[in-house]
């Protein structure tokens, strides 16, 4: 369990990192701190879809992992596949 909650402490970081907004992430604590594992994931994954957040491969890999150690569905979280970022586009950006 403890793996568990570190995972979704990382997943919190660096969701915060990302730009998702202080209110998303205290919510996702407090779920954490009262052993709603389930809520705290859904809570980030969703608001950072709904915030469209682009994400790393490492960051789906990492929410694709959370989610297995849960034993939810893989359709629960697969939707995130579309927020991750395509890097030849960022360099194209830069180039331009």
């Amino acid at each position: 369990m403890k793996k568990l909650i570190n995972s979704l402490l990382g997943l919190i970081e660096v969701s915060r990192v990302l730009g998702l907004n202080e209110n998303n992430l205290e919510n996702a604590k407090d779920y954490l701190v009262h052993n709603e594992y389930e809520l705290c994931f859904d809570t980030i994954i969703t608001q950072m879809y709904e915030y469209d957040i682009e994400i790393s491969n490492e960051v789906y890999n990492s929410i694709s992992r959370i989610g297995k150690t849960m034993n939810l569905q893989q359709d629960s979280y697969s939707f995130m596949k579309e927020l991750i970022r395509n890097d030849d586009d960022i360099s194209n950006l830069v180039e331009d």
